[in-house]
């Protein structure tokens, strides 16, 4: 039984899609979850390693899933209408974006850290952040809804979030950051410093 508070939300995301592909799907967990709650027709998942797939294989074996070996999207054939990249560090998200299809898809984005780094990447690509959810599991996490599209995003959006600032549930975070801040500062060189303090400002005057 999965007990995760993030693959649960995760699953709940996919409601009203009915092809959706998860790259890096590891045990297939995000997967199973949506097929058993009814939320999804047909699932494609996708990891760069055979052994993982197994998992997700043994997991998945009672549903209608193509396993697919691949690189991000490289190796993907089949259509689908919603895609989930989670669980990955910022950077390596955006390398798999540099080869998302150019079809009107939505994209579910969960960086394990650095989201300001992906949603610069995103903003300086054509992509667009149409919703920011905040998840706690033990740790804080943000889920990133994108599509195809314009955007422009200031400094402290970057690091906010253009959405995720306006929802009560982000001051949580926030306060976290400015924490997690302090906690480096006086350990932090002089330029770093200066980052920091700019950082800790703009978390600092959010005001939900």
């Amino acid at each position: 039984m999965v007990r995760s508070k993030r693959i649960l939300f995760l699953a709940e995301l996919t409601q009203g899609y009915n092809r959706v592909l998860d790259i890096g799907t590891d045990h297939g967990f995000v997967l199973e979850k949506a097929f058993e709650m009814g939320y999804i027709k047909k699932g494609i998942a996708s990891d760069l390693r055979e052994k993982p797939l197994k998992s997700a294989k043994n997991n998945l074996k009672n549903y209608p899933v193509t396993f697919v070996i691949s690189d991000g999207f490289l190796a993907i054939k089949e259509p689908f209408d919603l895609a989930i990249i989670a669980g990955m560090g910022a950077n390596l998200i955006c390398d798999i974006m540099n080869h998302a299809p150019k079809e009107d898809i939505t994209y579910i984005l969960q960086p394990n850290e650095k989201t300001e780094i992906l949603r610069e990447y995103l903003m300086n690509h054509g992509f667009m952040i149409i919703d920011e959810y905040l998840i706690k599991d033990k740790f804080f996490y943000v889920i990133l809804k994108v599509k195809r599209g314009e955007s422009k995003l200031s400094e402290s959006d970057l690091y906010l979030g253009p959405i995720l600032k306006t929802k009560p549930e982000s001051r949580l975070l926030f306060d976290k950051k400015i924490e997690q801040i302090d906690k480096i500062y006086q350990s932090a060189d002089e330029k770093r410093k200066e980052e920091l303090d700019k950082m800790r400002q703009i978390y600092k005057n959010n005001e939900v």
